[in-house]
């Protein structure tokens, strides 16, 4: 899509994360055991042919460059396009309320002035997980003629905001010309008050889309990737979801190992027990440790006879010796980053 480019928001958080969105933004936050939710934006928009993508960035932005870098998993590590890392304001930083603000539309005019080969933008939050085209969108926006299309999605008998549009870039000029001095307001509230309703479109996915606004979406996002079904649905389609890779050797598990209803990723080692959770690269569990109910992040460490149900551990977490923790249900245990427990 040589007409189009990309605007991904990722100067917001969420709420109720305590320490996991500490030192990192919603954006960063690792998912399914290799991803971050980065991901998934970024994936959509090069599958759908969208080869110039600005991604703007929170004040806490260390993980996420470190994820992304140049763009190369994308394929957005290239001379012309390719992946801009934009700069972000204060504003849209405390809470998931409100996720395009405009001041960071303001900030970064550089950006959408100098695509002035590129008439149309795609906008998209990063908080839904989703494997979407927008080929489909973008036509018949442009057949329209109108000056932006919101996209919708399925959910619970009822049509839900995707957080992603497609906007002209002579509207988003005008815009930043005409509104300077109101930087606090948010973009899509503006567009809905100042356009006309012939000049307002929508377009309906009927994929698959998990939102993770808060803890408790995450933990129901995360364990729905057990049903083979639904994780079919994110991650076998006709387009991949790429990510950051890590070349690790595969899983080793002893016989010492139980496993149940559990997603392993590569490098780690399984010598206890673990059910229905999810373990990042380099997990080590221990002959004798139990797991059940449990997302542990990379370079985690088990030891022998430590019990834990219901948590969420950051990385580099070390379960000594004899531990034991339960969590809620729906309110699971966060442990810190580096935490010897």
């Amino acid at each position: 899509m040589q007409d189009v480019f990309g605007l991904i928001f990722a100067n917001y958080t969420g709420t109720d994360f305590g320490e996991l969105l500490s030192k990192r933004t919603i954006a960063s936050l690792p998912y399914a055991g290799r991803y971050r939710l980065v991901d998934f934006p970024l994936s959509n928009m090069v599958n759908s042919g969208i080869g110039t993508v600005g991604l703007i960035m929170p004040s806490n932005y260390r993980s996420l460059i470190d994820h992304v870098g140049s763009g190369k998993q994308w394929n957005l590590d290239k001379k012309i396009g390719g992946l801009f890392i934009l700069p972000g304001t204060v504003y849209g930083t405390h809470g998931t309320t409100q996720k395009f603000t405009l001041s960071d539309i303001i900030v970064n005019h550089r950006y959408i002035e100098r695509r002035s080969n590129q008439n149309y933008a795609i906008i998209t939050s990063a908080s839904k997980v989703c494997n979407v085209d927008y080929s489909d969108m973008i036509e018949k926006h442009i057949k329209s003629g109108r000056a932006v299309t919101f996209a919708y999605y399925k959910a619970d008998g009822e049509l839900k905001p995707l957080d992603t549009f497609m906007v002209n870039r002579s509207v988003l000029v005008s815009i930043i010309n005409g509104y300077a001095g109101y930087s606090h307001l948010d973009l899509v509230d503006l567009l809905t008050k100042e356009l006309e309703p012939s000049e307002i479109g929508s377009y309906v996915f009927e994929d698959y889309v998990i939102n993770i606004e808060t803890i408790e979406d995450y933990v129901k996002a995360s364990f729905c990737l057990l049903d083979p079904m639904l994780h079919k649905k994110i991650f076998r389609g006709e387009n991949s979801i790429y990510t950051k890779i890590q070349d690790e050797p595969p899983t080793h598990y002893s016989d010492t190992a139980s496993v149940k209803n559990s997603l392993v990723s590569a490098g780690c080692i399984i010598e206890g027990s673990i059910e229905n959770c999810i373990l990042f690269r380099n997990v080590h569990v221990e002959e004798g440790a139990s797991l059940k109910n449990c997302i542990v992040f990379q370079h985690g460490t088990i030891e022998s006879g430590a019990e834990i149900t219901n948590a969420i551990l950051d990385k580099y977490v070390t379960a000594t010796r004899g531990v034991k923790l339960s969590g809620g249900e729906r309110r699971p245990l966060i442990i810190e980053k580096n935490t010897v427990l």
